[in-house]
């Protein structure tokens, strides 16, 4: 839906020939059910102060206020992408409104970890956005299993490998996944080439890359394999790391990983 011209500032004393010009640059940063929308003032402020900018968001029309950058939107979607147009108000009324932000998607701002001593299987989980101690997602892996690979997306928790103490005592090649937004256990996503343990990963919003790794009894692992996070499947082959590794940390941007470290 296109967006509508600001209204219902009109008031006496209304010029628009006073009125403020539009912000510029403005970004967007998601957050769970919200956005952080900032931008940069208008240098031409019309006849008078600017004393609130308003945000508003296509789709769903939801407007937010502040007296200065940024400007926080709360009531959006999760998974839903929107993008954001600011406009200034002064005595004289509403400015016009500024170029649209980026797209962002709200979701849920959290981090999930599994397995301790006593139960290896327990996910755990904590929020990006308060401080305090981690509390129970809700769900589990299908068994006990620690050293396992770990990434996620916006809407989902990964984990690859790992190894199952008992009664098995090896290790294993199982990927399962969480859906953030609705606790429950690990469902069956796809397989590993090959079993392994303390494998480095990385992600960005639509890949999950596992790195290296050991393998019981035959050592450290050289692969690197990737996964399309919002579907299931099994690994695919993306390339080898210089040397065999575990214990490799990985380190991610939109377009670029980094495995760093390990041992051999």
């Amino acid at each position: 839906m296109p967006l509508r011209p600001p209204a219902g500032f009109i008031r006496p004393g209304f010029d628009p020939l006073k009125n403020p010009n539009a912000p510029t640059a403005v970004a967007a940063t998601g957050g769970d059910e919200s956005a952080s929308v900032s931008f940069t003032p208008p240098a031409n402020v019309g006849g008078s102060a600017i004393s609130e900018y308003y945000a508003v968001s296509n789709p769903d029309q939801i407007t937010a206020s502040a007296a200065s950058s940024p400007i926080s939107v709360t009531g959006l979607t999760n998974g839903t992408p929107y993008t954001f147009a600011v406009w200034a108000l002064n005595t004289y009324g509403p400015g016009p409104f500024s170029a649209a932000s980026g797209s962002v998607t709200p979701s849920l701002q959290i981090a999930i970890f599994n397995g301790y001593v006593n139960n290896l299987k327990l996910i755990e989980q904590i929020n990006f956005s308060t401080q305090g101690n981690s509390t129970a997602f809700g769900g589990d892996l299908s068994e006990n299993r620690r050293g396992n690979a770990l990434w996620g997306s916006a809407t989902r928790g990964v984990s690859a490998g790992g190894f199952h103490p008992s009664p098995t005592n090896a290790t294993v090649n199982i990927v399962e996944y969480f859906t953030f937004a609705s606790a429950g256990n690990a469902q069956y996503f796809g397989d590993l080439s090959a079993a392994r343990q303390l494998a480095g990963a990385l992600s960005n919003s639509t890949r999950g890359i596992v790195g290296g790794g050991a393998g019981v009894p035959f050592g450290p692992i050289n692969t690197i394999e990737y996964f399309t996070t919002a579907s299931t499947g099994n690994a695919t082959s993306f390339g080898e790391l210089t040397a065999s590794r575990y214990f490799a940390s990985g380190v991610s941007s939109p377009t670029r990983g980094l495995f760093i470290g390990g041992d051999n």
